[in-house]
């Protein structure tokens, strides 16, 4: 087949969840079919990074989207219907791209990952239109609101609104539609969730291997992500400012590694002696190595969590809350731990430091539940079987 991909961001270095889900779909659909990738950046990408992304493709094409433009196009949401994110990422020039190469070259599919680009999308030409929802963003939007300052929250309820009723409207312009978890499908209309094809995240093969046998143990607890995404901020700063202050407490003393990309100001701020905040770092399995037990204190955000699939795959007894195994399903004290408070977190994070034997024994089943039920190669097998579908 041949199948035009539309992205809002350049698919790599992988920093953020859409970007890790995108290379590796295109990395996997590219073994069987010719992919044009069109996609948007605030920045230009190294040679390097281009390489690494137009290996995969047929013709790889990249639309510059600086962020005074999407500032300027935020403008016109103040008197739209639409959600604020849809215009962000706007660009007449993604649209006309998509256009020219529909027409011209005869694509089979149009293939869009998230609802945020509808308004770069030529509908209504000789094509199938699929549509990558990936989470359900109006519920995880609405439970951001609880956590937001106060002069945000009118801000995003306004948009948990818009994006509730624009996920259902939309729906009508696409051919066939997918989420990443059966739960996030759980809000839609029981017509359209009975169409949407469920199709996991999986996980990097070299996160099952242990790349530094003789690796020093640094931290104690890691929490990993990308550190402006507000869900993620909201985690690191209840692990460092109420998890933490409950162990010590109890007379214990932990170091504590919170790794990711593009830290904001309230995350920099938890930095001390005995926390480290790393910004974006190479090799993110290094860091996992470096410690003992991963811990995901997430109360908001949806969808399958790749932070989980990572630490779980890389052998890290790993606890979490009952939002966040949602949709990932594993099981409570044997797979996984789930706590949804600091004083429960602090004592499992405590039991598993100082028993090592139960704590292996976690882990070791948690890498097992992942590498049975979630990897890239047979994710992308589902992926495959509904865009192959489409055309039937």
């Amino acid at each position: 087949m041949k199948i035009l991909i539309a992205l809002s961001r350049f698919p790599f270095p992988i920093e953020k969840g859409d970007k890790l889900r995108a290379y590796y779909q295109i990395k996997e659909l590219s073994r069987l079919h010719d992919l044009y990738v069109v996609c948007l950046s605030e920045y230009e990408p190294s040679e390097e990074e281009v390489h690494e992304v137009k290996r995969f493709c047929k013709e790889l094409y990249i639309i510059p989207h600086p962020k005074s433009l999407k500032y300027k196009n935020l403008l016109r949401g103040v008197v739209s219907s639409a959600p604020f994110q849809v215009h962000y990422f706007e660009s007449p020039a993604m649209k006309e791209k998509i256009s020219y190469l529909i027409s011209t070259i005869n694509m089979d599919i149009c293939f869009v990952q998230l609802l945020r680009l509808y308004n770069n999308i030529p509908f209504g030409l000789p094509t199938k239109y699929f549509l990558d929802y990936m989470d359900a963003f109006s519920e995880g939007m609405k439970k951001r609101v609880h956590y937001s300052k106060w002069y945000e929250k009118p801000f995003v309820k306004e948009e948990a609104s818009r994006l509730r009723k624009f996920e259902e409207k939309i729906a009508a312009s696409f051919d066939g539609y997918s989420m990443i978890s059966k739960s996030d499908t759980e809000g839609f209309s029981e017509s359209l969730r009975e169409t949407i094809q469920v199709i996991p995240n999986g996980v990097s093969d070299e996160f099952f291997i242990t790349k530094y046998p003789s690796i020093e143990k640094r931290y104690d607890i890691i929490f990993t992500g990308n550190m402006a995404y507000h869900p993620n901020i909201q985690a690191a700063k209840f692990l460092v400012q109420e998890i933490v202050p409950v162990i010590e407490k109890k007379g214990m003393k932990v170091q504590v590694c919170i790794a990711g990309t593009n830290p904001s100001q309230e995350v920099l701020a938890l930095k001390s002696e005995n926390v480290e905040i790393t910004g974006y770092v190479e090799d993110m399995k290094e860091y996992l190595e470096r410690s003992r037990v991963f811990v995901a204190p997430l109360f908001s955000g949806s969808g399958l969590q790749n932070k989980l699939l990572e630490a779980m795959a890389s052998g890290l007894p790993t606890v979490t809350t009952s939002l966040a195994n949602k949709a990932l399903k594993a099981k409570d004290k044997k797979e996984i731990i789930i706590c949804n408070e600091s004083v429960k977190f602090a004592e499992q994070i405590i039991f598993l430091l100082n028993h090592a034997p139960e704590a292996a024994e976690i882990a070791r089943l948690g890498r097992l539940f992942v590498r049975e039920n979630y990897n890239w190669r047979a994710c992308n097998v589902l992926l495959d079987k509904a865009l192959q579908n489409l055309l039937k």
